[in-house]
């Protein structure tokens, strides 16, 4: 079933899943696994809060899991594109990555 024809309930026991399976994955140290059950997580938390959220293009926001920022310059569904500040590359990050940063960096 797609995440956007699952009711939140749906979404909040997939999460959950998807939480045990990437901690499975981060004590065995597998790396790559324990990204894509987090992407998939927070793709998953993305529908669960996309009537809720409210991201402004223009605005810097962390990455969370990352050690970057990002200018929103569009959003399209529960996606938000813009400008990594640490390679000034385009791309597209679940609203539920993002972050609200402070102008001055805090």
């Amino acid at each position: 079933m797609l995440y956007s024809d699952m009711t939140k309930e749906q979404l909040r026991a997939e999460m959950k899943e998807l939480q045990q399976k990437g901690q499975r994955a981060y004590d065995a140290q597998n790396w790559t696994e324990y990204e894509v059950y987090m992407t998939k997580w927070y793709l998953a938390k993305s529908y669960e809060i996309r009537d809720e959220v409210e991201i402004e293009i223009g605005r810097t926001y962390r990455i969370a899991e990352e050690y970057d920022r990002l200018t929103v310059t569009a959003i399209e569904g529960v996606m938000v594109w813009g400008v990594r500040q640490m390679t000034g590359e385009t791309a597209a990050v679940p609203i539920a990555q993002l972050e609200l940063h402070d102008e001055d960096g805090e």
